[in-house]
């Protein structure tokens, strides 16, 4: 389907790049720069309409086929929020794999205005037709994603704010995203921002999560022995019942053999085969989710579902109808059968409740009564249902400290906390940046069909040098922009991100060799004062070691001056 539409000519050279220049200097995004850099190669003008064709029709029928699942997901929960797009003047929809858009819902006046430019059902919103738009980075990122005003690098769509979010299956295949935009508003608040982009991800994780739930009931070995088939032996190698091509995501994906990761990674695997409840702590961007889903491979429970939660996403209101589930009337616009929540489907495997320390402490409190009975009951039901769950939680920030915050309840801390891992920053590990980048670099040209980049040893000393704040997250997009951005093979220094290029590197300095003693009474003084440091100016125990009376001791303090 030709679904573009060339009104004017690309920019000449010299333009593009100031455009560019102009959007580094005043702090845009990386992979926003990068998406308007691929923009500019693919000959895009910024400063014209750059709209898409109206649908063929025998097309959009064809797309609707393959992906009704997801549009009938996605028109049952966006009812919810029907009314809130209508006060918000907002307005959502949900794209297939290749940006084409599937449906929409919301007000009226943002309709119309999507319609003047044919973004309507049928049509695509795809980068290299309509330039950089949340939909089609979050497709391309496959990471939920914010694009506001002149980020856009078409200037027809500046009035806009976009927040998406990508639908992944259980082993991460693209299905789709879910997109909420917002125009005319240049003073939308931050807090507002964070609320649509937050509704946009709670969206697709719940198209995510019923889609999983569908296909488990067919295929998941722990629901087999309802239709009068014997479950598997948990024993046995899980790889068998995947898809070929697909790999698990399992420890054998982890890249890196430096002594922090190895030791999270051997304690992980020896989790795997415990029954515990297991709390993980890093930073964000350290890949919390690919140890929990690890642990999970590794453990009996391989066979069952593995159930992820982003607790950071889900709305307050949603939270615990999410977690677990509701029974039919609880609310308007609930589905007449009810629906199961993600502890129920769970059940038999296991559930990874990443960034909990984002709950808020009212679900807390039915989170650990979860864990203390091994029972729910969903909103408005009359009983309580048993499941069978292994918890697996996740926290970007420390919860012991968090407890002394008041943030976070101490009794479910202690109740998540039997199994601790940490795991490590990327700047913990530097020597595995090389084999993660060549990892990185491999995998890009893969997908994307570019050459594969080595890198400089110039280029190698910088990025070794770098902190990453980001962490493997950021260490990922980096080599993602290099591959985007980069015409050779190899990498030199100036072809890497402004903001890594601004750490100065300065050689190491020599270590301070300790003074050497000038004579007996300077060691005699040194010996003393480590003693004292030793037993924290305890002249007692003190004195003891050293053979010596306490009042030889104070006499010695005393002549070397050193107070206790």
């Amino acid at each position: 389907m030709a679904n573009f539409s060339s009104e004017g000519m690309a920019l000449p050279d010299s333009e593009w790049r100031d455009y560019v220049r102009r959007g580094c200097e005043r702090g845009v995004q990386s992979r926003i720069i990068e998406s308007w850099q691929r923009c500019g190669r693919r000959g895009l003008n910024p400063y014209e309409q750059n709209i898409p064709l109206p649908a063929e029709s025998s097309q959009f029928n064809k797309r609707i086929a393959e992906n009704l699942e997801i549009v009938e997901l996605y028109q049952f929960y966006i009812r919810r929020f029907s009314g809130l797009l209508e006060q918000l003047g907002a307005c959502s929809m949900v794209c297939d794999n290749d940006g084409y858009i599937l449906s929409r819902a919301g007000y009226g006046k943002v309709l119309h205005f999507f319609d003047n430019f044919s973004l309507s059902e049928g049509s695509t919103c795809c980068e290299k037709v309509i330039g950089t738009n949340a939909p089609s980075l979050a497709l391309i990122v496959r990471e939920p994603v914010v694009v506001t005003a002149d980020e856009h690098y078409t200037k027809t769509y500046h009035p806009a704010f976009c927040a998406a979010s990508p639908i992944l299956d259980e082993n991460r295949n693209l299905l789709g995203c879910v997109d909420i935009t917002k125009f005319f508003d240049p003073n939308i608040s931050e807090e507002l921002r964070k609320h649509l982009l937050n509704l946009a991800i709670s969206l697709a994780d719940m198209i995510r999560n019923e889609v999983f739930l569908g296909r488990l009931t067919k295929t998941s070995p722990s629901y087999r022995s309802m239709w009068g088939a014997a479950p598997r032996d948990p024993r046995e190698s899980p790889i068998g019942d995947m898809p070929s091509g697909i790999l698990r995501p399992c420890f054998s994906r982890i890249v890196g053999s430096a002594p922090p990761l190895a030791k999270a990674v051997h304690t992980a695997k020896a989790f795997g085969c415990k029954e515990g409840n297991i709390l993980i702590v890093g930073e964000t961007g350290t890949g919390k989710e690919l140890f929990a889903q690890g642990i999970h491979d590794e453990g009996q429970r391989a066979n069952g579902p593995f159930v992820t939660v982003n607790c950071a996403a889900i709305p307050l209101e949603l939270a615990e109808s999410e977690l677990f589930g509701y029974e039919r009337g609880a609310f308007t616009g609930a589905r007449t059968e009810g629906h199961p929540g993600k502890f129920e489907m769970a059940n038999q495997g296991s559930i990874f409740l990443d960034e909990i320390n984002s709950m808020p402490l009212p679900i807390q409190a039915k989170i650990l009564r979860v864990v203390e009975t091994k029972r729910i009951t969903r909103i408005n039901g009359k009983r309580e249902i048993p499941i069978d769950v292994r918890i697996i939680a996740a926290s970007n920030r420390v919860l012991a400290d968090e407890v002394a915050a008041g943030t976070f309840r101490k009794d479910l801390f202690y109740r998540l906390n039997v199994l601790p891992l940490r795991v490590p920053a990327l700047r913990e590990m530097r020597e595995d940046i090389p084999a993660l980048l060549d990892a990185f670099f491999q995998a890009c040209a893969e997908e994307h069909g570019v050459c594969r980049k080595r890198i400089s040893a110039e280029a190698l000393q910088h990025l070794v040098a770098y902190d990453w704040p980001g962490n493997v997250r950021e260490l990922k997009n980096c080599a993602e922009y290099i591959c985007f951005t980069v015409e050779t093979d190899e990498v030199a220094e100036h072809d890497l991100p402004p903001e890594i290029l601004a750490r100065r590197i300065n050689p190491p300095e020599p270590p301070v060799a300790p003074e050497e003693p000038k004579n007996l009474g300077a060691l005699e003084r040194m010996f003393l004062i480590e003693t004292m440091r030793r037993f924290h100016g305890n002249a007692v125990e003190a004195a003891k070691t050293l053979g010596i009376s306490r009042s030889t001791l104070y006499r010695k303090l005393k002549k070397y001056g050193i107070t206790s």
